[in-house]
This record gives structure tokens, sequence and C-alpha cells, in this order.
């Protein structure tokens, strides 16, 4: 990869005879040179605002660097209690969806069906049967 030029030593009419060539031999698109020529137009109208609005201060309050931010407040988790009838619910669930699993497609939606007339114990009950 080429190093990159130090053109500080060139004159304006210099570099623009360069440009001129570098379009002629077809190595730059006059598109380019233009795009380059808007973006340092605009750099400069950019740093001319930016250093207005510096000078204003444009009446945000400021915040010490040195001072870090209060993180925001987070909401408590909800305890849950284990109490014996849940943890037995949470039993009969995870027996459910094991024995769901293993069945096949009629006989699996046999059983959602039964869980969902007649309750999660019946539908184990009927389980049972079907896999042994």
């Amino acid at each position: 990869m080429p190093r990159p030029a130090n053109f500080d030593s060139l004159s304006r009419d210099d570099l623009l005879v360069a440009v001129r060539e570098l379009v002629a031999q077809g190595r730059v698109k006059p598109q380019e040179v233009r795009a380059a020529a808007d973006r340092a137009k605009r750099i400069a109208e950019l740093e001319t605002e930016l250093a207005r609005l510096r000078a204003e201060g444009n009446g945000a309050p400021t915040r010490s660097a040195g001072r870090p931010r209060a993180a925001p407040p987070t909401k408590a988790k909800r305890q849950i209690t284990n109490t014996p009838k849940r943890q037995a619910a949470l039993r009969r669930q995870g027996q459910y969806l094991a024995a769901l699993k293993k069945l096949k497609g009629s006989e699996a939606t046999r059983l959602r069906a039964l869980a969902q007339e007649e309750g999660v114990p019946a539908a184990l009950k009927l389980a049972e049967r079907l896999l042994s």
C-alpha cells in the first residue's frame, strides 16, 4: 500500500494541476473531486457552527465529569413462595410434559384434550396406560 503523500509543501495551483491531470488520466472521477470539495466545505460549516454553539453555551445544564450518574432504580423481583401445593403442581406439570413428549400424533392430541377437560391428574393416568 502506498504511503500517504504530504501535500503541505505544494501550492494550491500545483494541487489543482495535479487533480486535473488525475482526472484527465481517468484515475479520479470528476464527481469524486466535487464530493471532496463539498465535504471540505461542509466540515468547515460544521466547525463554525460548533464554535458558535460552544460560545453560546446553548443553555443546557452541564454535568461535572467526575461524578457518575446514579443508576436507575430497579424493580424488586417478586418472591414466589414455594408451598407444598405449588411444589406438587409443578411436579405434575413436569410429569405431564414428559409424557406428552413421549407420545406421538393422535395419542398426544387425546392427552391434551383430556388435560383441558378433566385436568392434568386425569391426563397423567391416561398417559401411564398409553405408555405401558
